[in-house]
């Protein structure tokens, strides 16, 4: 860029100065000549210096020109680039003259005022638009009057570009002086700021409503900016004070860089620290996720509240940070509430665990049926008699083939008839078991379902005891009766066979008396046979008794009847297990039993027949016992006749008793056993005898204790 040149004036005050010094040196050189040449001298000094002035002044004019020339293109484009700039801006300028007239409007400030630019010049601020005149009239009368620029912030107005609408502009206004200090007039710049202060407004309503919001909620929130393992920027709402006691203040603006205070870390319960840390930080290494954690927080009083803390973060910016937002809610009394439900659940269960023995731990099998007549629940005495199935949810009537049950049908419906109590008595007859069952229709509190509560109660054993008591007393009589009446004819039988062995040897072996003799032998045995039975009928009971296996006393009865089933032509087998538990016995009236038995299968077998024995250990009725059976080749009993062969006197058999039979079930009902009589599906007469076997604990004590492994 050249330098300025100097001015007009300056140029010719030099060249007159320089003339006039070269005219001193000339007249001062031409004062030795004489007046003609001196004249002349001077003439030509003075032409020269006219021609050199002439052409140094005109040389002065062309260089004035071309600067004159390039100043106003220097203006011209001045004001082009002006024209353009306030073209292009988006900001409104307007410059006023002195008396407040518009001198230049920009497209800018046309359009905001919704009138062409050339309606605005050389007419007063007021006479375009007098609402908006009246308004910036005074401002810029203040303009004019001040050196510092003026800024208005709350310019309201309403002008043709928006029709009753109002907008909000911002306005800078500033005093313009000329080259010589004179004040030409003010220029004032306007911007649109209506969008602005409307978004403005519409924040302050939205964080109002906000702040509202989270006042009125009871979780407060927390947030920052975690970066590097800091969280910075720290902010709170007010609500912490209502769950931690703290105010607000406590946590913020303490610290570097925004920095929570200590107070923040220390809240959390010790135990919790590492744990909450961990979580919060772990959004830093996983951003735009969310964690969730419950943990505890001491409270300004030092009371203990369980919160949870729910946080997300945003995605990482720019500095490897990442913002953070944290949701706090109290869930002390959630917390207390599920403590105390599991506690109510624990005592629950411990009730229905102590419910469920005690229902199990009853002896009597138990079954609770809905109103419908399903199973709903059962105790384990019950259970076994299922075979240990479980038939719940089913319907009592499908459980046939399991006594007692089976038979409960007519008694649960007596009961959803009359929702009362009842109670019948069931006998089955495969197991020989016979049951008290009673039942009783509940209707349940609670649930509103009512129940049917069943109980048997085996009386299989009361009974036999009842009956054994009944037979004991009638026997007892009976055996009172029976021995007096054998002690009475005693004494005459032995009478009347020593007058017979009298006879026989007063007048010897003469053939016309021996047949008399014989008869009165005969019949005096049979008589002595029947007052031995009537005295072992009527006979106490009192035996020795020991713990043995039965197989050698089964065997010795056996020996005893060979003799018997030689004569008969009956032949004799065993099949004696050698594994037979040990039983309760009297081992002498037990062998009275079997050979009693084996005697009347082999009287009651054609010639050439066979009497089998057997001895087993079995299980009927979930308990051991051992069997003992004595099968014969006769006719077998006939079916009148087995309801009456136990009773005293009762004999089919020529010259018998009646009362073999009678005598051996008295003496298995004092061994706690029983017997049974049937008809082989082979054909002949079947007896049973059950003796029930000692238990396996009762066993080992038995055992030597070198075989007690």
């Amino acid at each position: 860029m050249s330098s300025p040149s100097p001015s007009p004036l300056l140029r010719i005050t030099a060249v007159a100065a320089a003339c006039a010094v070269f005219m001193a040196v000339v007249g001062a050189w031409s004062g030795s000549l004489a007046p003609g040449p001196r004249i002349a001298v001077l003439a030509v000094s003075a032409f020269v210096l006219a021609a050199v002035g002439a052409a140094a002044a005109l040389r002065a004019l062309a260089r004035s020109e071309h600067e004159g020339t390039r100043l106003r293109e220097q203006v011209d484009d001045a004001r082009a680039l002006r024209d353009a700039v306030m073209t292009i801006t988006p900001v409104g300028f307007a410059f006023y003259d002195r008396d407040l007239k518009y001198v230049h409007v920009n497209a800018a400030l046309a359009a905001m005022n919704g009138l062409p630019a050339e309606a605005h010049l050389g007419r007063h601020v007021s006479e375009v638009l007098p609402a908006l005149g009246t308004a910036l009239a005074p401002r810029l009368a203040r303009a004019l009057e001040s050196d510092a620029p003026l800024q208005d912030l709350s310019l309201q107005v309403e002008t043709p570009a928006a029709p009753g609408e109002t907008r909000f502009w911002f306005g800078s206004y500033s005093r313009v002086r000329g080259a010589g200090g004179a004040v030409l007039g003010v220029i004032a710049a306007l911007s649109e700021v209506t969008e602005r202060m409307r978004a403005e407004a519409s924040l302050q309503e939205h964080e109002g409503r906000l702040d509202v919001l989270t006042r009125s909620l009871p979780d407060y929130l927390w947030g920052g900016k975690l970066r590097d393992g800091v969280l910075r920027d720290f902010y709170c709402t007010p609500v912490i004070e209502r769950t931690t006691g703290y105010p607000a203040s406590a946590f913020t603006g303490s610290g570097p860089q925004g920095t929570p205070s200590p107070l923040w870390s220390e809240m959390i319960h010790p135990e919790d620290r590492t744990r909450y840390r961990e979580c919060i930080e772990s959004l830093a290494l996983a951003p735009s996720t969310e964690v969730e954690i419950e943990h505890r927080i001491i409270c300004a009083d030092g009371r203990l509240r369980w919160v949870r803390s729910r946080a997300a973060a945003s995605g990482l910016d720019d500095r490897g940070g990442v913002h953070l937002g944290c949701v706090v809610t109290d869930i002390t009394d959630r917390r207390l509430a599920d403590d105390l439900r599991q506690r109510l659940n624990d005592s629950f269960r411990r009730s229905a665990t102590e419910w469920r023995r005690t229902f199990d731990a009853v002896s009597s099998p138990l079954l609770v049926l809905t109103a419908d007549g399903i199973i709903h629940r059962l105790n384990d005495a019950a259970r076994v008699l299922f075979r240990e199935a479980d038939p719940s949810g089913q319907p009592l009537s499908a459980t046939d083939g399991a006594p007692p049950w089976s038979s409960a049908g007519p008694l649960v419906e007596e009961l959803r008839a009359t929702h009362g109590s009842a109670s019948r008595q069931v006998h089955d007859a495969e197991s020989g078991r016979t049951w008290e069952l009673a039942a009783a229709w509940v209707d349940e509190q609670a649930s509103g379902e009512p129940r049917i509560i069943l109980v048997a109660t085996e009386i299989t054993r009361l009974l036999e005891l009842q009956a054994h008591v009944r037979r004991g007393e009638t026997m007892a009589a009976m055996g009172a009766i029976v021995a007096g009446v054998a002690h009475e004819v005693r004494n005459p039988l032995f009478s009347i066979s020593a007058v017979v062995d009298a006879v026989e040897a007063t007048y010897g072996a003469q053939p016309e008396l021996k047949p008399y003799l014989d008869v009165l032998r005969g019949e005096v045995r049979r008589l002595t046979h029947l007052t031995q039975e009537l005295f072992e009928y009527g006979r106490p009971t009192r035996g020795e008794w020991t713990d043995g296996a039965v197989g050698p006393v089964v065997a010795e009865a056996l020996s005893a009847c060979a003799l018997s089933g030689d004569k008969a032509s009956v032949k004799l087998t065993r099949e004696l297990s050698d594994a037979l538990p040990p039983v309760r016995m009297d081992a002498r009236r037990l062998f009275h039993v079997f050979r009693n038995v084996v005697e009347n299968a082999v009287q009651h077998s054609p010639q050439g027949a066979t009497v089998h024995v057997t001895a087993e250990a079995v299980e009927e009725a979930g308990r051991p016992w051992v069997r003992c059976t004595v099968h014969d080749g006769g006719p077998g009993f006939k079916s009148e006749d087995l309801p009456h062969v136990f009773e005293p006197f009762f004999s089919k058999r020529r010259g018998g008793t009646g009362l073999g039979l009678s005598i051996v079930q008295r003496i298995l009902e004092e061994h706690q056993g029983r017997i049974r009589l049937s008809n082989h599906p082979q054909g002949g007469a079947e007896v049973t005898i059950l003796l029930p076997a000692l238990p396996p604990v009762v066993i080992a004590g038995l055992l030597p204790k070198s075989q007690v492994s």
